[in-house]
This record gives structure tokens, sequence and C-alpha cells, in this order.
């Protein structure tokens, strides 16, 4: 905590005129990969310090193959539930167990960029097991799944971040997907979003041996995370020309019509508006390509205040009110294009807190799970839909 709070306060006290960007004279992002590895280390320190449940050495042992091939799995004791706070245990009589499937692989993306983990209660409607071959099977009724996204600068960052979110949110009876994706520098804009959609795809390859309901899908994300989850969310709605520009799918490419409906989406501390940097600013260059004069439809694909239209699924967005990364004002505005796009949304600040802490405060736990649980946890009976 200590570290956390000398990463935000060593920045200079200023005001932005939106986004992480102040006004059009300088750019706080100028060194965000710097920040973003010091908010790691943060992140790190914030985690031991609180348990370490999401550093457990059992990583499943399964680094090579797809999902059927090598589907390895731990069972892990109940996890606390997503309100609790301190020392508290679950009841082991109503504790749900969740079993994890780890390192997954969705993509031939070098390293642990293509793995993803699969998290599946286990209740008296649903059983889990894997097969001679090492698929993963699951019985019962059609369950709704969320898809977890990391932060980290989109440049650092890993999805063992979020794993003790993933528990929690699978013992409330949702399937849980938590990816990693392709990281800058090496990887740029718009290659992350293409990584999102296609773990995406695996909840539609696999829907019937886990057992997924297609129509009750939604995404969680903080920080960069948060960005691309709101990206994703926005874009699903729009024609293909814009979706191309958060995208190296050709415009003929059948995944388009196979990625499945969003549900709804929940973002922390997401940056959502890069149509304001400066013209020659070079900030966001290890992430975007380039500067704004330089790779313009980057910037603008890049946001998602730009893409706000009728029909976005529900969003709830979560910021810290002392945000010194992302500033506020990020998702105050994100929040004010919703509302006058009629779409349905709301905006918890978190008082007095900052970037990291924000993510571990009680309240985002527990508006994370009363927004999942109202939005998806009631079974649907229409066919899934197809994006466009």
């Amino acid at each position: 905590m200590m570290l956390t709070a000398f990463v935000e306060r060593c920045l200079p006290p200023r005001k932005f005129a939106s986004g992480i960007f102040e006004g059009r004279g300088g750019l706080r992002c100028l060194s965000l990969r710097s920040w973003a590895l010091l908010g790691s280390c943060a992140l790190a320190l914030v985690l031991f310090l609180n348990g370490g449940t999401a550093w457990s050495d059992d990583d499943g042992t399964v680094n090579a193959g797809n999902a059927e091939e090598s589907s390895g799995s731990a069972t892990v004791p109940p996890a606390v539930d997503v309100n609790a706070v301190g020392d508290e245990t679950p009841d082991p009589e109503t504790a749900v167990e969740v079993r994890q499937f780890l390192n997954l692989r969705y993509s031939d993306a070098d390293g642990a960029a293509g793995l993803f983990d699969l998290h599946i209660p286990v209740t008296d409607q649903h059983s889990v097991l894997t097969d001679d071959a090492g698929n993963v099977l699951a019985a019962g009724p059609a369950r709704p799944a969320i898809l977890m996204v990391h932060g980290g600068g989109w440049a650092i960052g890993d999805k063992w971040t979020l794993r003790t979110y993933c528990d929690r949110l699978a013992q409330l009876g949702f399937v849980v997907l938590n990816m990693n994706y392709r990281l800058a520098p090496q990887h740029q804009f718009p290659r992350q979003v293409d990584d999102v959609r296609q773990v995406l795809l695996q909840l539609v390859k696999h829907s019937d041996a886990w057992k997924v309901d297609l129509n009750r899908v939604g995404i969680f994300g903080y920080s960069a995370g948060g960005h691309l989850s709101a990206l994703i969310g926005v874009l699903a709605n729009e024609d293909r020309p814009t979706q191309m520009l958060a995208s190296e799918w050709g415009s003929d490419d059948p995944r388009w019509e196979q990625l499945p409906p969003i549900a709804a989406v929940c973002a922390g501390g997401p940056p959502c508006d890069f149509r304001i940097v400066p013209d020659d600013n070079a900030g966001l260059s290890y992430f975007l390509g380039g500067t704004p004069r330089e790779v313009p439809d980057n910037y603008l694909g890049a946001s998602p205040t730009a893409h706000v239209s009728p029909g976005d699924p529900p969003m709830q967005l979560i910021h810290g009110e002392k945000d010194l990364l992302v500033p506020l004002e990020n998702s105050q505005k994100f929040a004010d294009a919703l509302m006058e796009a009629g779409v349905v949304v709301s905006l918890t600040v978190i008082e007095n807190q900052g970037h990291m802490m924000t993510l571990f405060h009680p309240t985002t736990k527990q508006r994370v799970k009363e927004f999942f649980v109202k939005q998806l946890l009631q079974p649907s009976s229409s066919p899934p839909k197809r994006l466009r």
C-alpha cells in the first residue's frame, strides 16, 4: 500500500483536460510504460501482503497445445465471497467448489501471451470432468460466462493478477475465462483487441462442452484491461469499417460472424478517449504505433467514447476518486456519452482511492458482483445472437 501511494503521489499534482493527458501542452503518459512498471510492482506487493491468493504455485502445468489437447486442472479451496474482506472464510456447508484449468491455449502467440485460464464452479446441478483426451466437459444447465482482462498499460501484466476475482465470480455461478494477451511495444494496437475477440471465440467453440449460455457473456477488465473491455463492448454493434479500425481481421473474415454478443461490461479505471492527445505527442506511440498525426485512425479506433451508440451493452464503470494515472474524468465523460445514447450505465466512484488500490477496494468487489448477478444470472430463452 505504501509503494502504491508513493507511485501515485509522486506524479505532478496538475489537473488534466481529459483522460490521462494534460491539456494540449503536455502529456502525463509520456512515461506511461514506466508508470505501468511501477504500478505492476505495487500490484505484486499488494497481492503478496494481502495473502497472495493470486500467487499460487500451482500453474496447472498446461503449457502447449489447444484446450482440447492440454486441459490440466487444479481444484482450489472455495474462494471468499466477492464482497468479503479481511480474514473472512466461507461456510464450508455452502461454499462452492471451483475447478481451475490453467494455461490453456487460445492462439499460437509466443510465450504466455496466447494462454487463458478456465474457472468452472461445481454445484449440485453441475459436474465437471476431463475425458481421456484432456477435454474439459461440464454437465448441467447452461450458465453465463465472464471474460477477465488484466491491466498493465498494455505493455506488462498477467492474468494471475485477477485470479482471486475469477474464483469469487465462479462461486456465484459464472464460467470464468481469464486471459493473457500480446503486449506492446512488440505487439501494438489493435492486436490486444483481436486477442480479446479470439478468447471470446473459445466460448463459442466450447459452449456445449462447458455449458455456456452465449446470450449471457460479460467482460470485466481493469485499467488497460478496462479499456479493452469497454472497447469490445461499444464496437460490437458498429458497422464493419468502424470495427476494423480496431482489428487486423479482414472485412470478410468469418470470425466476425462467429463472435458472441456481449451482454454486460464492467470496466475499472479505463482510459476512454485518445482523441485529445496533441498531434505530435509520442507518449502512446509504443502502444498505438505513432503520434496522432502519423496514425490518426489508431487514436480514433482505440477510443471507446468515440464509438458509443444506442444498443451498446449495459456498463458498470468503477473509478478511484484520487486516480492520478487514469483520472476520473475518463469514466465521467464515457458515462455521459453512454447515458446520452440511452445505454444503461452506472459509474461508481471510490472515495479517496487511487488507481491501484481501487481494484482491491471492497466496494469495487461488491459492485462487480452486483452488476454481473443482475445482468447475467437470469437464464436467457432466445437463441444466441451474432455480431455483425
